[in-house]
């Protein structure tokens, strides 16, 4: 069966094919639970129908007679099949749904590694990425799940053997007509699961479409915007946008996302054609005796039978649609797998000891036009302060993300004592370093991890963490805290605390501290105090330039008065460096950064 033309088949069985893998045991319990209950209303069901057939005999022959003991025994066992039918499919939903909640939480645990095993963050701006994710955190898609599917595959697996087994049945008393019943049941699924395939499809690839209204639900239920919200009167416009929002993606695709009328026509025709083409010739062989009474029964029974199988309800539907994002997951997770860059050479352990270079340094963001880089030129002296100036746009963060191996450039290197980044292992690399954005992450976790973060091995090291607290002035604040150390900073934490964006930066700046303290020699501020005062921020980075004298400090800004006390200072524009030296020469240079910074002060003054 070709994946290309049967997608939604090649998903169910790509699931199936997992599922020995998220446990033998559970599986091989699936395995046997669906032959039970495959086997046993079948069986059930042959013996009612040779039960009525020997009612007759038995009830002529009086108790006690052997035909009386057969229609007993034939009672006894049809009422065994049936409790024992009963109890198997309870057991057999008990292991299906452990089976389907063990595999999602193997496919989230593989599409979380695979997602984080690249070593750079590009793949994050994927659309299929983003998509999967999307799913994969059930956010408006409960419904397209793998444990759906596995409750699917469950439901129709007996359904199935057990169509069969009554189409073989009937073939004891005509052999077309067994044969016809044999191949119409797996016609009929495939062909609804094409259809509830190509549903799942279009549900699947609009669900980019539907972040922007996920968005505005987020908007109305979520703590951080609830101010603004409030304060200026949008929770209408919200909730009217929100609504129009639905109501446009719902009908845009309300059309394609049912069955098609001719699909169920057709479908529902051929079953009722075959269905009365049986009985037809059951009755007619019943009549003309050439079939007893008992045979009938047996033979009417296995044609109830087949209609216990179902292609049309929900488990059906639900085997399609949850299957639908196994393969993508598992392509994924290869795709990404091959991204990872060979890595052989290594760095001194003091590295780096001399210099970092950027030469000749090309690059382009995904899906952009326009290069930030084309043909960059720089050298960092290691143990001095570097300050990066420029316009919004200049290459200033481009820069920092391409040292820290976030992107790669697309031509040139990036040099650490002459050993090409490239093919030195990012993780040894990144311990080196000391990162923090003007983007930094408030953890909703306690203050120890906030700080300890930088260096997670050392979480144990008090001493370390109070170390990198003091420069910052916040151990007065911390051991104001409920719980000092240990006290989570949320407000939705029973128990924990939020900060004010003035203290959350300083535990930010507190956990880049740390990370220095554990070791790292390179210490990248990327505006992290963007939101402060130009004074507040001068006085920062001139506290922390003090702090970290003598380590290899980039420091990132676009106000030009809050840098002046670093040992030197390159200004970009257009991904060029056109402007190097420290304060004073560049003053005296009388150019760009001399007619920024003397503007930005002058603003200052007044």
């Amino acid at each position: 069966m070709s994946p290309q033309r049967f997608p939604g088949a090649a998903s169910i069985w790509t699931l199936i094919r997992l599922l020995p893998r998220v446990s033998r045991r559970r599986t091989a319990a699936l395995a046997a639970s669906t032959v039970l209950v495959a086997t046993l209303p079948l069986a059930a069901a042959i013996a009612s129908g040779l039960l009525i057939g020997q009612v007759p005999a038995a009830a002529a022959a009086g108790p006690g007679s052997p035909e009386s003991r057969q229609a007993y025994l034939l009672l006894a066992a049809a009422a065994f099949a049936f409790v024992a039918a009963g109890l198997a499919g309870h057991a057999h939903g008990a292991v299906a749904r452990n089976l389907g909640r063990e595999l999602e939480l193997l496919l989230q645990d593989r599409l979380a590694r695979a997602v984080a095993r690249p070593t750079g963050i590009g793949h994050l701006e994927d659309e299929e990425v983003l998509a999967l994710l999307r799913i994969a955190r059930q956010l408006g898609m409960d419904w397209i799940r793998p444990a759906n599917a596995v409750h699917g595959v469950a439901a129709i697996a007996p359904q199935f053997i057990g169509a069969a087994g009554a189409a073989i049945v009937l073939a004891a008393f005509n052999v077309w007509i067994g044969l016809a019943w044999l191949l119409a049941w797996p016609a009929v699924f495939v062909g609804m699961q094409i259809e509830f395939g190509r549903i799942g499809r279009m549900v699947y690839t609009s669900s980019g479409e539907m972040r922007e209204t996920e968005y505005l639900r987020s908007l109305a239920m979520d703590a951080e915007p609830a101010k603004e919200i409030r304060v200026w009167g949008l929770l209408d416009w919200l909730l009217d946008r929100y609504d129009r929002r639905w109501s446009e993606r719902m009908g845009a695709h309300r059309r394609g996302e049912q069955v098609r009328p001719l699909t169920v026509l057709v479908v529902i025709g051929a079953l009722l054609a075959l269905t009365a083409a049986t009985t037809l010739t059951l009755v007619d062989a019943g009549l003309s005796g050439a079939v007893g009474f008992g045979a009938i029964g047996v033979y009417a029974m296995a044609l109830h039978a087949l209609f216990n199988f179902s292609a049309f309800d929900e488990d059906a539907a639900l085997t399609s649609y949850g299957a639908l994002p196994v393969p993508k997951i598992l392509d994924l997770e290869r795709r990404l797998a091959s991204q990872r860059r060979a890595t052989g050479a290594e760095l001194a352990p003091e590295a780096p000891q001399r210099s970092i270079r950027f030469e000749r340094i090309g690059f382009t963001y995904p899906d952009a036009r326009q290069p930030v880089f084309d043909g960059l030129d720089l050298e960092i002296e290691v143990g001095r302060s570097l300050a990066v100036v420029g316009d919004n746009g200049a290459g200033k963060t481009s820069l920092v993300k391409l040292l820290a191996g976030l992107y790669e450039p697309d031509a040139g290197r990036v040099l650490v004592d002459g050993a090409d980044l490239a093919g030195i292992d990012p993780a040894d690399w990144r311990t080196r370093l000391s990162a923090l954005f003007q983007d930094f992450t408030r953890y909703q976790l306690t203050v120890r991890e906030n700080i300890t973060l930088g260096a997670p091995h050392l979480a144990a090291e008090t001493d370390l963490v109070w170390k990198a607290c003091e420069p910052m002035g916040i151990r007065a604040l911390v051991e104001s805290l409920p719980d000092g150390l240990d006290t989570v900073l949320s407000g939705q934490v029973q128990g924990g605390t939020d900060l004010s964006g003035g203290q959350w930066q300083r535990i930010a700046l507190a956990r880049a501290l740390f990370a220095v303290e554990a070791g790292a020699k390179v210490l990248i501020l990327d505006e992290p105090a963007a939101a402060l005062d130009v004074r507040a921020e001068a006085e920062l980075y001139e506290q922390f330039l003090d702090i970290t004298a003598g380590l290899t400090t980039i420091v990132i800004s676009h106000r030009y008065s809050t840098v002046r006390r670093a040992d030197r200072i390159v200004v970009l524009d257009g991904g060029t460096v056109v402007e190097d030296g420290d304060h004073e020469r560049l003053m005296a240079l009388g150019g760009r950064y001399a007619r920024a910074f003397t503007l930005q002060a002058d603003r200052l003054a007044r």
